[in-house]
């Protein structure tokens, strides 16, 4: 397409997008369409909004406010959630993963560290992160792991 014609082309999507428009099909990606049609002196606006603009409102909002959660009811109420479902949905589109099962795994991260970092008893830690008992933290941890907190810490002081 030689210069004249892109520019004529471009200036008549211009001139058109100027215009009055008397309706607009919308087709979207399920294959549904929808057409709309304004009413007689209305104008119509119509915002589109990238996905990933949407998706990465939600992670930040999740990122920020994780830490004051202790729980996923919570992190969901932190988040402007008052449906858990919707929030796990949501959750496990943008993370790939639970929002139980998530928090999970940055908790033993960072116990995992405070094992192998700092002088804080087992006890302290699971009380720290609200473990229901010692046992339950040691259990966890070994899970994930392979090893009990305290031989992860024994291994990492040699």
């Amino acid at each position: 397409m030689d210069a004249g014609k892109r520019i004529q082309k471009q200036e008549s999507v211009r001139e058109y997008l100027l215009t009055d428009v008397a309706s607009c099909t919308f087709t979207f990606s399920d294959g549904l369409k929808s057409r709309v049609t304004p009413p007689d002196g209305e104008i119509v606006m119509v915002k589109l909004i990238p996905r990933a603009s949407k998706s990465k409102t939600f992670e930040d909002k999740v990122l920020k406010n994780y830490q004051s959660a202790k729980n996923v009811n919570e992190l969901a109420a932190l988040c402007h959630y008052d449906c858990i479902r919707t929030f796990t949905r949501h959750f496990k589109k943008s993370f790939g993963q639970t929002p139980y099962q998530w928090m999970l795994d940055l908790k033993m991260e960072e116990i995992q560290s405070l094992v192998q970092s700092s002088d804080m008893s087992i006890t302290e830690i699971a009380k720290m992160y609200d473990f229901k008992s010692v046992s339950h933290l040691v259990n966890a941890f070994s899970k994930r792991f392979g090893v009990s907190p305290h031989k992860s810490r024994l291994s990492n002081a040699i």
